[in-house]
């Protein structure tokens, strides 16, 4: 009787276990939200001569950058060739739901965007192209740079401790709204025509727990363009109007994993669930020598 309620109490254990080491599937996101789209009008500058674009709005589905599960971190040293192949985003002014200023060409402004995840970071991969760097302001936001806005809960609030607007300028100072970001890791290496940005962010400043595949976060990127010195020349954003307080035009980044890397992941968690029922067993053969009382 007594090794049967024993081993009972082991299959319920090993039950458990495997429950939360295998974990569980969420649902896949809704695209059925609505969200703002511009319908651009040109105005000229006639200071400048420049053409600034005048934004209206209709509710169409936005846009998603799948951010795929990294089995191993990437170095961040702005060298992106360690990033395995994964889906990206074009951001130009072909691309960008809004978009102020005067740009010439895709080498003058433009960028190519990838995301990657694992349980404890966020990262990014951005290949900015750029003709003419510039970085003279004490002003963030007036240099060359990228913006990445980010509603880590995906509730469309712009001010909880989830949301951020994270900038990284051209010559690697990173802000958090405006305020030195010391969380974060970020940098930068240039290339020809322009320059990579490599950034990590801690999952903890996102979310309350551990990321699965099929999280979704509210997400946007913006890329200025100072080509003259003073204030920036050009401004893109892939979704939305503004990258720090209207989350609600934002697109989305859905966490995802490749079929191969979840197969991976998946004999490591059974790996895990075998040696744990093997130490449940010992304990149980264990506890079968002891002596009653």
């Amino acid at each position: 009787m007594k090794r049967a309620i024993l081993i009972l109490i082991v299959v319920i254990c090993a039950i458990v276990i495997g429950m939360r080491v295998l974990g569980a599937s969420s649902e896949q996101p809704s695209s059925d939200a609505p969200a703002m789209q511009n319908l651009p009008a040109s105005q000229p500058d006639l200071q400048t001569g420049r053409t600034f674009t005048v934004v209206s709005y209709q509710a169409v589905p936005t846009r998603s950058l799948y951010c795929t599960r990294l089995t191993s971190p990437p170095t961040i040293d702005g060298n992106l060739n360690d990033w395995p192949i994964g889906q990206s985003i074009d951001l130009n002014r072909d691309t960008a739901f809004s978009f102020q200023g005067g740009i010439a060409s895709h080498a003058d402004l433009s960028a190519i965007v990838r995301s990657g995840w694992d349980e404890e970071t966020l990262y990014f991969a951005i290949q900015v192209y750029d003709d003419i760097l510039v970085v003279d302001s004490d002003d963030v936001w007036r240099d060359d740079g990228v913006e990445i806005g980010l509603d880590g809960l995906y509730d469309k609030y712009a001010w909880g401790t989830d949301d951020h607007q994270y900038t990284v300028v051209a010559d690697g100072r990173t802000t958090d709204r405006g305020v030195s970001a010391t969380d974060i890791t970020a940098n930068i290496v240039a290339h020809e025509g322009g320059y990579n940005i490599e950034v990590a962010i801690p999952m903890s400043k996102l979310l309350p727990g551990v990321p699965i595949s099929g999280t979704v976060m509210g997400f946007t990127i913006g890329l200025h363009d100072d080509d003259d010195g003073g204030s920036w020349d050009a401004y893109l954003i892939w979704e939305g109007t503004n990258t720090s307080t209207k989350p609600e035009e934002f697109g989305s980044l859905v966490f995802s994993e490749r079929l191969d890397d979840r197969i991976v992941a998946l004999e490591d968690k059974i790996a895990q669930l075998e040696r744990r029922t093997q130490e449940l067993l010992e304990i149980l053969s264990e506890f079968e020598q002891l002596t009653p009382p």
